[in-house]
């Protein structure tokens, strides 16, 4: 019963909707994973894996905060409905581009870049 229920409501979801959940999942996932092929860094034999990882999920990160910036806009744009859950909807979608963001300004901040 439950699990038809989830089914159904992601069946009902609009695509910017479907992609504001995947966006954050995908952008997780990578960050897991670049930190799963560190081990492999320091091998003799897997040393491909390591680089060809890392850098597959340097280019998929990269590629998800442009794409979180641009979900973003289509959901204020696109979505039809009511404006609580659109600012949620909006918020979940931005929610990479602003973790970057942020890690952004502090690392600026940090090595005293602006204002030092």
């Amino acid at each position: 019963m439950l699990r038809t229920f989830t089914i159904e409501k992601l069946k009902n979801l609009d695509l910017t909707q479907k992609l504001a959940i995947a966006i954050p999942v995908l952008f997780i996932l990578s960050c897991l994973t670049k930190r799963y092929i560190e081990r492999f860094r320091f091998s003799t034999e897997f040393r491909w894996v390591y680089e060809y990882g890392n850098f597959g999920t340097l280019i998929l990160c990269i590629f998800l905060v442009f794409f979180s910036f641009a979900n973003s806009i289509l959901v204020l744009r696109d979505l039809k409905i009511k404006l609580l859950p659109k600012f949620l909807w909006f918020l979940l979608s931005l929610s990479v581009f602003l973790y970057v963001a942020i890690a952004l300004i502090i690392a600026i901040f940090r090595q005293g870049l602006i204002f030092g």
